[in-house]
């Protein structure tokens, strides 16, 4: 699996499509594509999203999950808000340990991190 991070706009998936060869995507879900764009919404949005990304992980080992960056800025002041943003965080960080390679893009650059 390949996790790709990097802020809201930045041409993340222009990059995995350019440099990693993606040619489908699901958009803001689970679906059946290799590739999921938004895993933030995911976590937002799916009642138990958490073992749906783990059957997930497991139906496409060499899937793509691109999610942006949202523990940066200001901190959200609902609760609900930060709540949100902490998963994603954590989430992240788990996914990036398990994962063959990691990527951060600014600007439509990748980094390669792992």
């Amino acid at each position: 699996m390949v996790l790709i991070v990097g802020g809201m706009a930045q041409g993340k998936l222009d990059f995995a499509r350019r440099d990693l060869g993606v040619t489908s995507w699901s958009e803001g879900a689970l679906g059946d594509a290799d590739c999921v764009h938004g895993l933030q919404q995911v976590i937002r949005n799916m009642p138990d999203w958490q073992a749906a990304l783990d059957a997930w992980c497991v139906a496409h080992p060499n899937g793509v999950l691109i999610c942006d960056e949202v523990g940066c800025g200001v901190t959200p002041l609902d609760r609900e808000d930060r709540e949100w943003r902490e998963q994603v965080g954590r989430t992240c960080c788990r996914l990036a340990a398990e994962a063959e390679a990691v990527y951060r893009v600014c600007c439509g650059v990748g980094v390669q991190i792992k």
